[in-house]
């Protein structure tokens, strides 16, 4: 009796329920209008309205709302999520009609007109992202295609923001005078002119900022569609030599040529606004980094189509502070690209389709490397060569890993020591081990380069590198006269290591390889022909805009000369520094000493700095040197010897250190600039003289 009590009113309710709903289908039978513009058919009753109107007059409400509003009106309770799934289309169509002024999204040509209106950029951004098409016809109008266009423009406004804090940040410390002199006293002045700065950039900078965004969206869903075609063409096996790096680059060239070729790029003022708000943004990543950071240009252009905007903003987000700890901010960033880029090098297609990563050349400048001579490396007959040999660099890449981390058998590794563990523990954990082959053409101007291969170390904290090289004139499947079967000649050893770590790795080609390593000690002559073979290599770039001297003088700016002294002479001093300033180079490299005249024609070949160098110093110092050790003799002249050569483009020291910088400046027409160019001289040179030591060892 209790429990058919506890069920009555239940039963009651469930009754009072369906006597409404079948009222409410009555009701809607008789609503006026027409439905078969809503797309309702007899299959699909109408829906009762909690507010007791027609489904037209719902649509038009529902329209009004904001894009953020639609999955909390889900939630509300059945009828408006039944309503709201059911009639999506209308009510997408309804919304896009209210903020676009009675039109719906069209393709964008020349002959339409934006305006800069806050409230009308919704016309830009869904012309620019329309919707997709329909397999029926038609275009799908979706909750989903409004969030898109939401957080496009929600993604947009933020980087304009931040762009302009970084312009006026910038104002702010180039013109502190003017600053000073227009608001002596005044500081709420100072900072209202602030803020008016950074709202007229941000209200100008947003709908440029659409067109970069639908440039770099574009590029990547072509990107995407061209790795498709090129798997199909593998899968129908028409595609059987995997694709070279250059041919990959020419491709994703001829993609960003058709997209700035169709609209909107062919209206001039979108392109020549897109073109200069790109740059602005490029600049300004390069100035928040800093201008003694070394900056890849790959890196940004992988932090502007991995992710388009969303790790960008994030960047200057975690740059300004902007919501949070700032510490956190940056470490977050650096985490979710680090994981963007590992997943995209992981990718199965890239990986069928294009040829192995190849490490630029470019990597082997902008940093100090220790010099090192190595014997031919013996890695067996079962492989012919370590060059462009992906399987035999995984797997010495994974030898190498193993002993560093500690994971191989007991007993078949050096004992770490306390120095090496010291060190290795404020770089933080291992995180990956990479051997790649250096690319043996230069993508800027297509010389033939040298071939080696690149090692490379990525710690926690810090990066360190490794290079070995061959000479230009080597080949991946020939072998040099005299060398057993099974090995690879790569004499030079470049390092960028700890010197606890070096000797790790030092051991491990010793024992992997059969090789022997020493320290390459360069001669003074070695530093003098190398200075020279440099200097003539710039000489030789002239153009039409800038002549030799502009471009020695812009390049290698001021000359450090460092001499040393033997002990037994000069107890109390071990080296003297001789200062070339760059107004004074071109006299050194034009005039013609006395000294000269006597040399024979093989000498008058050679550059005349170091002659010229010599004479000066002999006569307005009173010390008698042979530099480069041209003159044979055997006085006290053999005790003073050059040991060190630096300038604002290379370093390079007796001890076996070598430092090539590389700069963006003056381009010639193939597109190398000189510096470029002079510096793979200078690297060709050293490996010959690696080659040679080996030889003349042998």
């Amino acid at each position: 009796m209790t429990g058919f009590s506890k069920l009555l009113p239940v039963q009651k309710f469930r009754a009072a329920i369906n006597r409404r709903k079948a009222g409410a289908k009555v009701q809607s039978r008789d609503l006026p209008g027409s439905s078969s513009s809503l797309g309702l058919t007899h299959a699909d009753p109408p829906i009762p309205s909690p507010w007791g109107l027609p489904v037209e007059i719902q649509i038009q409400i529902f329209g009004y709302c904001g894009t953020a509003d639609y999955l909390p009106l889900r939630l509300v309770c059945r009828p408006f999520n039944e309503l709201l799934t059911r009639h999506e289309h209308e009510i997408v169509r309804q919304y896009l009609r209210q903020r676009r002024h009675g039109t719906l999204p069209s393709p964008i040509d020349n002959e339409r007109t934006y305006t800069r209106n806050p409230e009308d950029d919704v016309l830009l951004l869904s012309d620019l992202f329309p919707p997709s098409k329909s397999a029926r016809g038609g275009h799908l109008y979706t909750f989903r295609y409004l969030n898109g266009l939401r957080q496009r423009q929600k993604q947009s406004s933020k980087l304009c923001y931040y762009l302009a804090d970084r312009i006026m940040d910038r104002f702010v410390q180039a013109e502190p005078i003017f600053l000073r002199t227009s608001f002596p006293s005044k500081k709420p002045e100072r900072t209202a002119l602030m803020k008016r700065g950074k709202a007229s950039l941000w209200f100008h900078l947003a709908p440029i900022m659409y067109y970069i965004l639908y440039y770099l969206e574009s590029y990547m869903s072509a990107r995407r569609e061209n790795t498709n075609m090129l798997l199909r063409e593998y899968e129908a096996g028409r595609l059987t030599v995997p694709i070279a790096l250059r041919t990959r680059q020419q491709m994703y060239h001829d993609i960003q040529m058709r997209i700035l070729q169709n609209p909107p790029f062919t209206n001039t003022t979108a392109l020549l606004a897109t073109h200069h708000c790109m740059h602005l943004l490029v600049s300004y990543i390069r100035y928040t980094m800093g201008s003694e950071t070394e900056i890849d240009d790959s890196w940004i252009s992988s932090l502007l189509t991995v992710a388009p905007f969303g790790r960008i903003v994030e960047f200057f987000s975690a740059e300004i502070g902007d919501g949070g700890n700032q510490r956190m901010q940056r470490k977050d960033f650096m985490y979710n690209f680090h994981r963007d880029m590992t997943a995209h090098r992981k990718d199965h297609m890239n990986s069928v389709i294009f040829a192995m990563a190849q490490a630029s050349p470019a990597q082997l400048f902008n940093t100090s490397w220790t010099l090192h001579r190595l014997s031919p490396l013996h890695h067996g007959k079962d492989c012919e060569t370590l060059l462009n040999n992906p399987t035999a660099l995984k797997v010495y890449a994974t030898r190498l890993r193993d002993q560093l981390t500690g994971d191989v058998l007991a007993g078949l590794h050096a004992t770490a020591t306390t120095a090496e563990n010291d060190v290795l523990s404020k770089a933080g954990a291992l995180k990956n081990c990479q051997w790649l082959p250096i690319s043996t053409e230069s993508l800027s101007n297509g010389h033939a380069t040298f071939p080696g291969i690149l090692i490379t170390l990525e710690y926690e904290n810090i990066t360190y590198k490794a290079a070995l090289l061959a000479g230009p004139e080597a080949d991946a499947e020939s072998r040099p006269d005299g060398q057993r079967e099974g090995s690879t000649s790569l004499p030079l050893l470049m390092t960028k290591f700890p010197s606890a770590l070096r000797q790790t790795f030092l051991s491990f080609l010793s024992a992997n390889f059969d090789t022997y390593c020493s320290t390459l000690h360069l001669p003074s002559s070695f530093l003098c022909s190398g200075m020279e073979s440099f200097i003539e290599s710039l000489r030789g770039a002239g153009s039409r805009t800038t002549t030799s001297d502009d471009i020695v003088e812009e390049v290698v700016k001021d000359l450090q000369l460092t001499l040393a002294f033997s002990q037994s002479i000069a107890p109390a001093l071990r080296s003297l520094n001789v200062n070339v300033s760059r107004t004074s180079l071109n006299q050194f490299l034009s005039v013609n000493s006395g000294r000269s005249k006597g040399r024979t024609l093989k000498q008058k070949l050679r550059s005349p700095f170091i002659p010229n160098l010599t004479s000066y110093l002999e006569t307005h110092l009173a010390m008698k040197l042979d530099l480069d050790g041209s003159a044979q003799t055997q006085g006290a002249e053999r005790h003073v010897r050059l040991s060190k050569v630096a300038c604002a483009a290379f370093a390079l020291g007796i001890d076996g250190r070598m430092k090539l910088t590389v700069a963006d400046q003056l381009d010639d027409d193939e597109g190398i600039s000189p510096a470029q160019q002079a510096c793979e001289i200078l690297l060709q040179a050293t490996i010959r003289k690696a080659v040679i030591g080996n030889q003349a060892a042998t």
